[in-house]
């Protein structure tokens, strides 16, 4: 009977802890979402049966679980649509690479892999993707004979850059565009646009008061 109501109050502990470990998970993306992907290779030829490039759209989020919708654009011209899913809790799930972490994660943390694998946050960076300075955080993996990188936004957990690099050669598909933020606005942007006879006037003015300026001038030079 002890040990019975030992192993109740062991697993109702387990499950409480489990649930608290759930509820601190942060799903930073919703639905609508996107994000675009570019291809860069540098010290190799780009592999033809690589997309040109990809986007990401979230297209629901229920729990920790998040569903893409991919669309890989190939160097022909075709494109493929695929349906990833992911857990951001446990790293589980369908998607060919970890799309997206729990929002707001920290240097330390240790990210669970889509390939059962798992990673450990060691710093965070700031950099530019998509025309905006993001904070993003940093891992690595190491394989055979290739190293994997991968850069998560902090605040959203969305992947920004996942690279491999084998030796001088590196394949790597970075953030180029997105509507989850917004580039920095132009303050010139924001000034008001003047018409054709508005800048005329303007300039008929400055030119009066140039002349006018110059003649009171001329005029107290020969008085004196």
């Amino acid at each position: 009977m002890k040990r019975s109501a030992a192993f109740v109050v062991t697993a109702v502990a387990f499950l409480l802890c489990l649930n608290l470990a759930y509820a601190e998970v942060q799903v930073g993306v919703k639905m609508g979402d996107w994000i675009k992907y570019e291809l860069a290779v540098s010290g190799t030829t780009p592999p033809s049966n690589l997309p040109q490039w990809v986007k990401a759209e979230c297209t629901s989020v229920a729990g920790t679980n998040v569903t893409f919708r991919m669309t890989m654009h190939m160097s022909d011209g075709a494109e493929h649509v695929e349906t990833w899913t992911i857990d951001v809790a446990t790293g589980s799930g369908n998607a060919f690479f970890q799309i997206v972490i729990p929002a707001n994660s920290k240097t330390g943390d240790t990210i669970q892999l889509v390939t059962n694998g798992s990673v450990t946050i060691t710093e965070e960076v700031t950099g530019t993707y998509a025309g905006a300075s993001r904070t993003y955080v940093y891992a690595s993996l190491a394989g055979e004979s290739e190293q994997y990188t991968y850069r998560w936004d902090k605040q959203t957990g969305i992947l920004l850059e996942i690279s491999v690099t084998q030796g001088s050669a590196s394949i790597a598909y970075r953030a180029n565009n997105t509507n989850i933020w917004q580039p920095p606005s132009n303050p010139l942007s924001n000034m008001p646009s003047l018409s054709i006879e508005m800048l005329s006037l303007i300039t008929s003015t400055m030119a009066a008061i140039a002349i006018v300026s110059s003649a009171v001038i001329y005029t107290q030079h020969k008085r004196s």
